[in-house]
């Protein structure tokens, strides 16, 4: 799991541990604010311009690491929100 977190920190992507192999993760292009703090909770960004409230095009995935018999791994990425 720690190549995961490393990878997804290059990536500029926050994460939660819901579980010890399961992330809830968001990732928001040309966002580089992530990469000093990858951790997130469950606010969402809220931006303004021009005196409107947008929320920024973030992607939401869940990320699930499994451990097969052959002492290989199987990384499930799902996506929930974004595109």
């Amino acid at each position: 799991m720690t190549e995961v977190l490393k990878a997804l920190q290059e990536l500029n992507v926050c994460w939660k541990k819901i579980g010890h192999y399961n992330m809830k993760c968001r990732w928001a292009p040309g966002n580089n604010s992530m990469q000093s703090n990858p951790y997130f909770g469950d606010e969402l960004s809220i931006v303004q311009t021009d005196g409107a409230l947008t929320t920024p095009n973030v992607l939401k995935f869940e990320v699930q690491l499994y451990k097969t018999r052959q002492d290989k791994y199987l990384l499930d990425l799902q996506r929930i929100q974004g595109t």
